[in-house]
């Protein structure tokens, strides 16, 4: 090849890396789709580690969950949407990596953040608002055929399996 072959090469190659988003940035397709909550694993001894009541424990076990990832124009970004038979929260235009204010399904105001490390996505919320609440992160993975959430609270992690709908 002539250097003047190489040089267009290059210069295809390297404007087509530029116009790419980098692949931190973009939420992998695994993860768009609805998921409905198929079973939960110690969501209750979690539950209690957080301090709900016996009553308040059974209303969450007996509530419908459904977590939706949609695509939007921006590939850098997404909305997710948290919907139960209580009360659905979303977040729209969602980039990874940077904080939003945002509602939690206790209708707390959070900081959230959205971040992937190693395939695995993470939910960081931290309260705007005084009170009990405490700093959390949900970790979103892929297990077999399930979406699995795992949290964790005082040392008791708590584990919920969706299946994609």
């Amino acid at each position: 090849m002539s250097p003047l072959t190489y040089f267009c090469l290059f210069a295809t190659i390297s404007a087509t890396l530029a116009a790419a988003p980098p692949a931190s940035n973009v939420l992998p397709e695994q993860f768009y789709g609805t998921f409905d909550l198929d079973h939960s694993e110690n969501f209750d001894e979690y539950l209690t580690a957080k301090g709900y009541s016996w009553f308040t424990r059974k209303i969450v076990n007996f509530a419908t969950f459904k977590k939706v990832f949609a695509k939007t124009s921006d590939k850098t970004k997404f909305d997710f949407s948290n919907l139960t038979s209580k009360k659905d929260v979303h977040y729209k235009n969602v980039e990874l990596g940077k904080p939003f204010e945002g509602e939690g399904l206790d209708s707390t105001k959070q900081q959230i953040t959205f971040t992937l490390k190693d395939g695995h996505l993470f939910e960081h919320q931290k309260p705007l608002e005084g009170g009990d609440a405490k700093e959390e992160t949900y970790e979103y993975l892929f297990q077999g055929d399930f979406l699995l959430v795992r949290m964790t609270f005082d040392g008791v992690e708590g584990r919920r399996f969706y299946k994609r709908i």
